[in-house]
């Protein structure tokens, strides 16, 4: 059965946010639909691309090149998600005459879409932004809400601005390139929304494994994951309230890929930290059993659940005072009680130095 391919709209900022999905193009096709069907206000855009991204799929995306107003094609490394690659993507923007009127399009990872849609929101006070999201872990998560950043002194996305995109373009054929690795990232994200608001999502990561997941089932759980995500930021787009609860797994898990040097990936740090997290949410009452369950779930989809190298307490500490969420008195953290039962938790520093101890020795390799 031909799946609805309905746009997923977000009143997120104004103009609204769209999701777009497209079918694949299938095999000998001449180029990507997305690209095919692409209004005319939007070929002229200026580019920040993935460089990998651009040598798979350059035939494919020939077109785009031709029709661009210019390209800064971007190396996803970590070390190079800061201040000085902005800069770069900035002076090419300047030197292809970018306009207030000329729009960017971001594609590639998480980390070109936090860089580039960074460098749109601030050129000129702010560009019109498509973001095309070309792995899993971008395009349930990272690719809605509009945060934008980049890192700073080895600290995770220090610097950052709130700029939604416009249009969203969800291409499955971009995953087909996608290493093993890269794609378990973004089950992590998957779970993590889950748990959020959506456990039916449980019953699709249980039914298949990595290998042989249909076009069909990524799609809905892509789908899915941006409801649960899109509905939140639609209600609290500067992460004021409820969206805070989208930093599930994230307050250890950006200590962990921090004190990591980034050798853990993202969404292998996320996964460790929701485990952590809802062992400080038993603490409070929370499910018992959740962070075995979590356990579960994060091996059945590859991922790891424990770690050599636990961090010092020091090191914890210095770590967790550049976390986003951290106050006067402490911290907001987002803990999961259980399934669609996630809380916003304030701890004083007293009560992480007692409490965060245990919960990490429940990763110990």
């Amino acid at each position: 059965m031909k799946r609805d391919m309905t746009d997923l709209i977000f009143h997120i900022n104004d103009p609204v946010t769209v999701v777009r999905t497209y079918e694949c193009a299938g095999a000998g096709a001449d180029g990507l639909n997305w690209i095919k069907e692409l209004p005319d206000e939007w070929k002229s855009s200026f580019l920040v691309v993935d460089s990998e991204v651009g040598r798979l799929f350059h035939y494919q995306m020939q077109s785009l090149f031709s029709s661009s107003s210019g390209l800064y094609l971007m190396d996803a490394a970590e070390e190079l998600k800061n201040t000085f690659t902005l800069d770069q993507i900035w002076r090419s923007m300047a030197g292809a005459g970018v306009r207030r009127d000329t729009p960017v399009i971001v594609i590639g990872g998480g980390l070109t879409c936090d860089t580039g849609a960074m460098a749109a929101s601030t050129y000129l006070r702010g560009l019109r932004l498509m973001i095309v999201p070309t792995t899993l872990l971008s395009m349930v998560d990272a690719c809605l809400g509009g945060k934008t950043g980049v890192n700073l002194a080895g600290i995770k996305n220090q610097v950052g601005t709130f700029h939604p995109a416009e249009m969203i373009v969800i291409s499955p054929e971009y995953l087909d390139t996608l290493p093993g690795r890269e794609f378990r990232n973004g089950m992590a994200e998957v779970l993590k929304t889950a748990l959020i608001g959506d456990p039916g999502i449980k019953t699709i990561i249980q039914e298949v494994s990595e290998a042989e997941f249909s076009s069909d089932q990524i799609l809905e759980m892509i789908e899915r994951c941006l409801k649960v995500k899109g509905d939140i930021v639609s209600e609290d787009l500067l992460e004021n309230g409820s969206r805070m609860l989208l930093n599930l797994g994230h307050t250890v898990g950006h200590v962990l890929e921090s004190a990591s040097e980034f050798r853990l990936s993202h969404g292998e740090a996320v996964g460790l930290g929701m485990i952590a997290e809802a062992a400080i949410a038993v603490r409070f009452g929370g499910n018992s059993n959740l962070p075995e369950e979590i356990k579960h779930l994060l091996e059945f989809c590859g991922l790891p659940t424990e770690i050599e190298g636990i961090p010092s307490s020091e090191v914890l500490a210095r770590l967790l005072q550049h976390d986003k969420k951290t106050r006067s008195r402490g911290r907001i953290w987002a803990l999961p009680f259980d399934w669609s039962d996630c809380r916003l938790i304030h701890m004083t520093t007293d009560q992480e130095e007692e409490i965060l101890p245990d919960a990490l020795s429940s990763l110990r390799a």
